[in-house]
């Protein structure tokens, strides 16, 4: 881990007796949440309501009520996304998707890929900051019920290090019985994407024992959630998730960061110890910044990995130094050539090529659904045989003609054969009904004179209609005799 260390004098041990409520990474440079033998260090953020939380705030009740409403919502008569792998049916915002929408999904990996890539290496990780489950679940769910639960930090410290006792189990308890609870509720609604909160109810209640497979995944992923937040927490971020070492590929001078302003802070002094203040920088050595991080990160050590971006150090560096009447921006977002004097560029070619790429992405993905049909119609070969010659002298090919149905009702589909004129087709089911979503495959056999093949190939025309009002021309090559040969292959 590339950490950059401020002057040592920067770095002074707090005076004898006053404790805080965790301590810097010692100088071998380990991780925040481990001490310098190992061990599993947890850390008691501070909340400090400023300008970003408020931001993050409503960001986080948006998502998390995003999160629970959409398998509630019906759109188009299912809920708004509903995933439904049993039936290979994926129902988004109104829309129903097959399994055979190839080019949707990759239209869809592809701008998401490139919109990780455009958003890491313009706004660097304010994602994780501000938009994550994993940081909005944990600093405005399950954080705020153990601080309702045992107090502030200053209050779990204590708990966490004084002895067991009928007191402090009930405690304890209590707050795993509601992350629990929370978990559990979580758990479902994550099932319930795959299910339908309608038929993962019914199914529970009348018949459990058929429900096997959806209830284990509820159990698996509520214990991973109780795990997560309630003891991994700043470690999946630091350790576990590959966004942050991303960083270090797609980031660049101009990637937006949150950094301490070092030529304006330093060299910091505590105001006690502060008897010549034009010596001093307006950094004064308070430990705001470090207490109210939600991954214990010191800013002022310059650009690491462990800092999610959050900008809990903004607001509470902001709040001390309107308190001084300094001015505030001594932490702030910025970028590395801001920092060396430079003017931040947006646009850059590595952005605008991001840009252009996910607009390609995005705009394909929104294109295809617009203009997606009611059916797929496919036609191949069949047979054993490329073609074969009739005593007529007419050339017969056979067809496997393979329907999917797209809608969510039944269609009858009847196909006919246009050009070239003299050709006959015998379909061996008509009309063909497609239950919806369903792929039905029928044979075929066309029947062409000989004169129309030219270079032992001939073009087919079939017009493929339904009950629904889908129409759709299609092409098919087929095989026949070279020149006057009129043997069969």
């Amino acid at each position: 881990m590339a950490v950059r260390l401020a002057d040592k004098a920067s770095s002074t041990a707090p005076p004898a007796g006053e404790r805080r409520l965790f301590e810097i990474a010692p100088p071998e440079e380990l991780l925040y949440s481990l001490s310098a033998d190992g061990k599993r260090k947890f850390i008691y953020p501070v909340v400090r309501k400023g300008h970003y939380w408020h931001i993050r705030r409503r960001i986080g009740a948006a998502l998390v009520g995003l999160f629970f409403a959409l398998p509630i919502i019906h759109i188009g008569g299912y809920p708004a996304v509903w995933l439904d792998i049993a039936s290979r049916r994926y129902h988004v915002l109104g829309a129903t998707f097959q399994p055979t929408d190839n080019l949707l999904l990759a239209a869809l990996g592809f701008g998401i890929v490139v919109t990780v890539f455009f958003v890491g290496s313009t706004f660097g990780r304010v994602w994780c900051g501000f938009a994550c489950p994993q940081t909005i679940y944990l600093e405005f769910l399950f954080r705020p019920i153990e601080a309702w639960i045992e107090g502030g930090p200053t209050g779990q410290l204590h708990l966490n290090r004084s002895p067991w006792s009928a007191h402090k189990v009930a405690i304890k308890a209590g707050k795993w019985a509601l992350w629990t609870a929370l978990a559990l509720l979580m758990a479902s609604t994550f099932v319930a994407y795959f299910t339908g909160w309608a038929p993962l109810i019914a199914g529970v209640i009348a018949a459990p024992s058929a429900w096997t497979a959806p209830l284990m995944a509820i159990v698996a992923v509520t214990g991973l959630i109780v795990f997560d937040f309630g003891w991994f927490r700043d470690q999946m971020c630091t350790i576990a998730c590959p966004y942050g070492r991303l960083q270090n590929v797609i980031a660049d001078r101009d990637t937006t960061l949150v950094s301490y302003d070092q030529r304006r802070g330093e060299p910091r002094m505590r105001l006690k110890a502060n008897t010549e203040r034009l010596a001093a920088g307006d950094c004064v050595d308070c430990g705001a910044c470090v207490s109210v991080c939600p991954t214990g990160t010191d800013i002022r050590r310059g650009l690491q990995v462990e800092c999610i971006g959050t900008a809990q150090c903004v607001d509470a560096c902001d709040d001390v130094m309107r308190k001084l009447g300094r001015p505030t921006g001594l932490i702030r977002f910025t970028s590395l050539r801001e920092q060396d004097g430079g003017v931040r560029h947006l646009w850059r070619p590595r952005n605008i090529i991001y840009a252009v790429l996910m607009t390609i992405a995005w705009g394909t993905l929104v294109v295809l659904i617009a203009t997606r049909a009611d059916a797929l119609v496919e036609i191949n070969r069949g047979g054993r045989e490329p073609y074969r010659m009739l005593t007529t002298g007419e050339v017969a090919n056979q067809q496997r003609i393979r329907i999917t149905n797209q809608l969510d009702e039944t269609q009858r589909f009847s196909i006919e054969l246009v050009e070239p004129k003299g050709a006959t087709l015998v379909v061996s089911e008509s009309p063909i009904e497609v239950e919806s979503s369903e792929v039905v495959t029928v044979n075929a056999v066309t029947t062409v004179p000989r004169s129309s093949f030219v270079d032992g190939q001939a073009t087919v025309r079939y017009l493929v209609t339904s009950d629904h009002g889908y129409r759709r021309d299609v092409r098919f090559l087929l095989l026949g005799p070279f020149g006057d040969a009129g043997r069969t292959p």
